[in-house]
């Protein structure tokens, strides 16, 4: 029971962080304007990155994309990447424990009809199938944690391929951001580069996916 409350005002705070976050800079939610924010908290800025990004996993509140790159533009590429791993972990943990709590009803009208061809997936290939939507996120993040809370997926099978998939987006995301403040030099058009290739492999995979399935 301690635990479970734990865990219940653990989220109860994030979700208050990010809260407080966006109603801070609603009006100009960018990557420099979170990085001035995060800066005022000096030492504890990554751990209070890492909060609102756990809680941003699990409300979609600030701009997830947006925050990404700001991890890499406060904190630098290595602590910038360490803290996108931290805060998507976390979150993406919570979201796969509030499903069981939630129940499968809740989140099968959550995922609006997408819930039937992950639940079969991830029942016969858990981490095989989380590892992949990771890397190539064809399904929504939400969707997959959502799905494979009340999947016959164990945790420690979901949590490792969550975080395997999760590291070419992180180190992507932290190194781009890190170039933003040297806009055209060679380290932000590798960065760049990487970044277009990492968005177009969901679209690429889909056309080959839908290639296939028409000529089989």
């Amino acid at each position: 029971m301690m635990a479970r409350a734990l865990r219940w005002v653990f989220l109860v705070g994030l979700l208050a962080i990010a809260g407080y976050g966006w109603w801070q800079h609603r009006a100009a939610v960018n990557p420099e304007a979170l990085r001035t924010w995060i800066a005022q908290f000096g030492a504890a800025g990554p751990l209070i990155y890492v909060a609102l990004y756990a809680a941003n996993t699990v409300t979609l509140l600030p701009p997830i994309g947006i925050l990404s790159l700001t991890a890499g533009l406060a904190f630098g590429p290595a602590v910038g990447f360490a803290a996108i791993m931290t805060g998507a972990t976390i979150g993406t943990s919570a979201t796969f424990f509030i499903s069981h709590r939630l129940g499968r009803g809740f989140v099968e009208h959550r995922l609006k009809g997408r819930f039937k061809s992950l639940d079969e997936a991830l029942g016969s290939k858990g981490f095989a199938t989380v590892l992949f939507f990771r890397i190539v996120p064809i399904v929504p993040y939400e969707a997959l944690n959502y799905a494979s809370g009340l999947s016959r997926i164990r945790f420690r099978n979901y949590a490792l391929a969550t975080f395997l998939g999760l590291i070419p987006g992180a180190a992507v995301a932290a190194w781009f951001g890190n170039s933003l403040t040297r806009p055209f030099s060679k380290e932000f058009l590798l960065a760049l580069v990487a970044l277009v290739i990492l968005i177009a492999i969901p679209t690429i995979t889909l056309k080959v996916r839908r290639k296939k399935d028409g000529t089989d």
